[in-house]
């Protein structure tokens, strides 16, 4: 029988990347902003009701955070997923369709953001951490990163589109494309989990990788709440939410108040802190599987705080494009620390659960972050105040990440896995 030319493990890894690459997150972050802007333009909207429909996404997302874990445990990730993308492309549909009434548009951006929640990396995480053991970090950081694909494509197809057919042909197209070609694939190449008895994608016999890990595969939420473990993690990330947040939305307002840029220079800035993002995640991922995820996640902190460091001291675009590649690096690996910190600290089989409640942390704080900036730097007269204040809370998450114990479910050595002669 010939070989595989791609093992059922990284098979995936590929097709959770395919679901990721065009789900709420790329088409939110990446298409939103274009396609609401048409919608304002048709209807007569401001920009304060356009934003408001953007706080609306994404606080149905952190809501809908809280309830992925139930179901993702009862369906798996493969069932999941694929709902997820057909329900969330029902929600774009719905959302070509809607009115001039803002109440329509906010409750389709409401339907949006929840369904949406099921169409990132929360649905993928615990299928590929089954799957992978030795290499799980890089194998997180690669799906996760296709994520990168989607930002590009997208805003591209939908300026086109919308030019030549208007915005509602546009979410209808990313609606069939979503049906079309996502769920089929999705379908197609996730598995929840190996045989007992098939190689491991990343060496070794997959019954010792399973058999090691079976004593904190029943892990349960009462445990989990209990632990300072997931306190102290939940903590360090509503801080890198609300960091990472705080600047974000608020980046042409911080880079036009330390130096004399244009928006083009702006644009030139994000697009190499998106482009580091992707990089980030796949170094971070390579990272975790050779060092602990504490070192890591303080590398990354540590990152965050130098940026903003910078930038609250840069005068010019070249070094303000330094501090968006260190932000974009912190940034991209925390879509790879969050599944794989969950796993090794509370287990396959609870993955989903600690996931989905520590990106509810995430978005929290993210959801604080740009008004309290704004408000701090109003009260201060200054950006560079509530730019070095955040700096240095990132203290905050390095005490924390430190002080985090052993994991529950080691990385398997290789020379441990080896097959026994029968």
């Amino acid at each position: 029988m010939g070989q595989q030319v791609i093992s059922p493990g990284w098979r995936v890894v590929i097709g959770s990347g395919i679901g990721i690459s065009f789900g709420a997150a790329p088409i939110f972050t990446t298409g939103f902003a274009l396609l609401t802007s048409a919608m304002a333009h048709d209807y007569g909207w401001t920009q304060t009701d356009v934003a408001r429909a953007a706080t609306i996404v994404l606080s149905a997302t952190m809501v809908a955070y809280l309830f992925c874990a139930w179901p993702l445990d009862r369906l798996g990730s493969r069932k999941f997923a694929v709902i997820s993308i057909a329900l969330f492309a029902i929600s774009l549909a719905v959302l070509s369709q809607v009115g001039s009434s803002l109440t329509q548009f906010y409750l389709a951006a409401a339907l949006f953001g929840f369904v949406g929640a099921g169409t990132n990396v929360v649905s993928y995480a615990k299928a590929i951490s089954r799957w992978f053991d030795q290499k799980r970090g890089l194998a997180l950081g690669l799906a996760a990163s296709a994520q990168a694909g989607g930002s590009f494509v997208v805003p591209l197809a939908a300026h086109w589109i919308i030019t030549q057919y208007g915005w509602s042909a546009a979410l209808l197209t990313f609606a069939a494309f979503e049906i079309v070609v996502c769920l089929p694939l999705v379908a197609w190449l996730v598995k929840d989990s190996p045989p007992a008895d098939a190689p491991a994608p990343d060496g070794g016999n997959r019954t010792q990788i399973m058999e090691a890990q079976a004593p904190e595969n029943g892990i349960g939420a009462a445990e989990v709440i209990r632990s300072a473990t997931f306190w102290k993690l939940a903590l360090c990330f509503a801080v890198i939410g609300m960091s990472f947040y705080a600047i974000a939305p608020n980046t042409m307002y911080i880079l036009t108040r330390r130096a004399d840029v244009t928006a083009a220079d702006v644009a030139w800035i994000q697009a190499i802190g998106a482009i580091a993002a992707l990089f980030g995640r796949i170094l971070v991922g390579h990272l975790l599987d050779r060092l602990h995820a504490r070192v890591v996640c303080i590398l990354t902190v540590l990152f965050m705080a130098a940026s903003m460091l910078i930038n609250a001291t840069a005068s010019g675009a070249a070094t303000m494009a330094a501090a968006s590649i260190l932000m974009g690096f912190a940034i991209g690996g925390e879509a790879d620390l969050m599944p794989y910190l969950a796993g090794r600290y509370f287990g396959t089989r609870s993955v989903s659960k600690v996931f989905s409640w520590l990106l509810f942390a995430f978005c929290i704080g993210a959801a604080a972050g740009p008004v309290a900036f704004v408000r701090l730097s109003t009260l201060s007269g200054s950006v560079v105040t509530p730019l070095l204040l955040l700096s240095a809370l990132q203290i905050v998450p390095v005490a924390l990440f430190l002080s985090l114990g052993r994991y529950r479910t080691a990385p398997e050595p290789a020379l441990n896995l080896a097959v026994a002669p029968s």
